[in-house]
């Protein structure tokens, strides 16, 4: 086992983190066979928070979606409503710069 500690000083941790990932694609075909590449600390801690994020977020627009289903009684009107929402908030926020 080889620990490499890396310290991120002045810059995003999610830049960070595709840098090293660029290099271990690299460096992933001289392994020898058997070995493995595991990276562990803030950057697995950070990809497992943003994949909670996302199945929150998607699982909140389902909800929203069959709570609006329900009081429509139709499932189309609700889809056009939220395919609808991207477009209205970028209009509003253009109108405000």
């Amino acid at each position: 086992m080889i620990d490499i500690f890396g310290s991120v000083q002045g810059r995003d941790l999610g830049a960070v983190s595709k840098d090293i990932f660029s290099i271990l694609k690299t460096s992933q075909k001289e392994l020898p066979r058997g070995s493995q590449i595991v990276v562990r600390g803030q950057i697995q801690t950070m990809k497992s928070s943003f994949l909670g994020l996302l199945t929150g977020l998607a699982f909140a627009i389902v909800l929203v979606y069959l709570l609006i289903v329900v009081n429509f009684q139709s499932w189309l009107d609700p889809f056009i409503i939220l395919m609808a929402l991207p477009a209205a908030l970028a209009g509003i926020v253009c109108s405000c710069l």
